[in-house]
């Protein structure tokens, strides 16, 4: 989540035995199969690492990416940029609509419904095909959407339905 976070730790892994930074490009491409990242450490520590690796760790369309990511420096300050934007006009509506939730950084917010958190994954799911996850006997967790930001026409989508079958669930109507 290094991109939605403005402080960062490779100092401590420059200057401290024993201490990793690991980052990969994933989360802001949206692409959790490329696993295409780095690690930062003291030399040494990068040496040991070196030697786990095998010599083809990385496959040919992550090798493709990484050369595109090169390229266009501007590509990834326009990506954070696009996912701020959404992400701020996801909380402002929910502020609007008085929900209650926790926008701390990262690419997710944890949201509550106004009802059944549970119900409302599987309403979203099966009938707007909006994938949300809940944690289900976690704590308050359990009881809070937790959405991936995106875009702000993904946001719009998202909480056109969100409000739309949260309602719904609130007068008795929809399927559970």
């Amino acid at each position: 989540y290094m991109y939605f976070y403005p402080n960062s730790f490779i100092n401590y892994a420059l200057t401290n035995g024993h201490i990793f930074v690991t980052r990969t490009f994933s989360k802001l491409f949206s692409l959790a199969g490329c696993r295409l990242g780095y690690v930062v450490g003291w030399p040494e520590g990068i040496k040991m690492v070196q030697k786990l690796c095998t010599p083809h760790n990385v496959n040919a369309f992550a090798m493709k990416f990484a050369k595109e990511i090169i390229k266009t420096p501007r590509m990834i300050d326009d990506l954070i940029l696009h996912y701020k934007e959404g992400k701020e006009f996801l909380i402002k509506s929910l502020k609007e609509h008085e929900y209650s939730f926790n926008a701390k950084e990262g690419n997710f917010i944890f949201i509550k419904p106004k009802t059944d958190a549970y119900a409302l994954v599987k309403r979203m799911k099966n009938e707007e095909s909006i994938l949300i996850k809940t944690y289900s006997g976690i704590g308050k967790l359990g009881t809070c959407l937790r959405v991936t930001t995106g875009g702000i026409k993904p946001m719009k989508r998202f909480l056109e339905a969100l409000y739309k079958l949260d309602l719904e669930n609130m007068s008795g109507g929809g399927v559970m």
